[in-house]
C-alpha cells in the first residue's frame, strides 16, 4: 500500500473526487492547519473562503474556541488540510463534535496538488 493510501486509510481522507469539487465550489471554505512557516516554505491553496488555523496532530486551540467566528457555517463544506493530514484528521474531529456536517479531509497540500491532475 502506498504512503498516500496508507494514509488515506488511517486518517480518513475524502477522495481526491469529493475534495477537487468541494474546491471548484466559492462556497466552501479551506482550512489549513498548517503553521505560518510551512506555509511559506510550500505555499497554499488559493481560495476566496481560505481560513489558517494552525494546530497540533493531538490539539486544536483556536479551532476548539473559535470555530465559530472563524467558520460560521455549521452546513457548509469545509475542506481541511496539513501536511500529511493528521492534524487535518484532528481538526475535521473538532469540527465534527462542534456540529459541523460537512467536513472533508484533504490530507495534505502536496496531496491536493498532486490529485487535482489526476
Amino acid at each position: 500500500m502506498s504512503d498516500y493510501n496508507t494514509r488515506a486509510a488511517q486518517y480518513s481522507f475524502s477522495t481526491p473526487e469529493q475534495v477537487q469539487a468541494a474546491l471548484a465550489d466559492e462556497s466552501t471554505y479551506v482550512l489549513d492547519v498548517r503553521n505560518a512557516t510551512e506555509i511559506a516554505a510550500d505555499g497554499k491553496i488559493d481560495h476566496v473562503r481560505y481560513i489558517q488555523s494552525a494546530c497540533t496532530p493531538d490539539a486544536a486551540p483556536e479551532l476548539e474556541g473559535n470555530a465559530s467566528k472563524l467558520l460560521p457555517e455549521k452546513i457548509a463544506t469545509v475542506v481541511v488540510y496539513c501536511k500529511s493530514g493528521r492534524r487535518a484528521y484532528k481538526a475535521m474531529q473538532v469540527l465534527e463534535s462542534q456540529g459541523y456536517i460537512n467536513v472533508l479531509n484533504a490530507g495534505g497540500y502536496t496531496d491536493i496538488v498532486s490529485n487535482k491532475d489526476r
